[in-house]
């Protein structure tokens, strides 16, 4: 299987909507806004955003930021997107993609690279620790 794994572009948002409504089924999404989140994120020095293409068509999406961290005593990547399409699961595609990403993340600086996941992703927990990631906090959220 061919794919191209790289940085994205703004043509790339509407395949990247149909992948987030996979990755969070059931949540409104707010096309405006997310197209806002999607902008700034390519046009940022700190964000990253990847795609993997295949024959023209976005099949997987990464975004992370570089963060100045005083845990690590310096930069982490932090990703906060990290979706391959449903039918392209299982083929070692998601292992390229961070790969890729882990990367980018050394040549930025990065001492380590973190991520939080919903609890019913069970599936996607799995991966992660496959592919050594650790569990060591719990995330939490607060509207604002």
């Amino acid at each position: 299987m061919d794919i191209i794994i790289r940085n994205s572009k703004l043509e790339d948002f509407d395949d990247v909507i149909l992948l987030f409504n996979q990755l969070w089924p059931g949540k409104e999404l707010n096309i405006n806004d997310l197209m806002v989140v999607f902008s700034r994120g390519i046009q940022s020095d700190s964000d990253e955003l990847l795609c993997v293409e295949q024959n023209g068509k976005v099949i997987g999406f990464c975004s992370f930021a570089i963060v100045n961290n005083f845990w690590q005593e310096g930069y982490i990547a932090y990703v906060y997107a990290m979706i391959i399409d449903d039918s392209f699961r299982g083929r070692g595609i998601g292992t390229e993609l961070l790969k890729k990403a882990f990367d980018k993340a050394k040549l930025r600086g990065c001492k380590k690279i973190e991520l939080d996941s919903g609890f019913q992703r069970e599936k996607a927990h799995k991966f992660y620790e496959k592919i050594g990631f650790t569990k060591r906090a719990y995330l939490f959220s607060k509207d604002l």
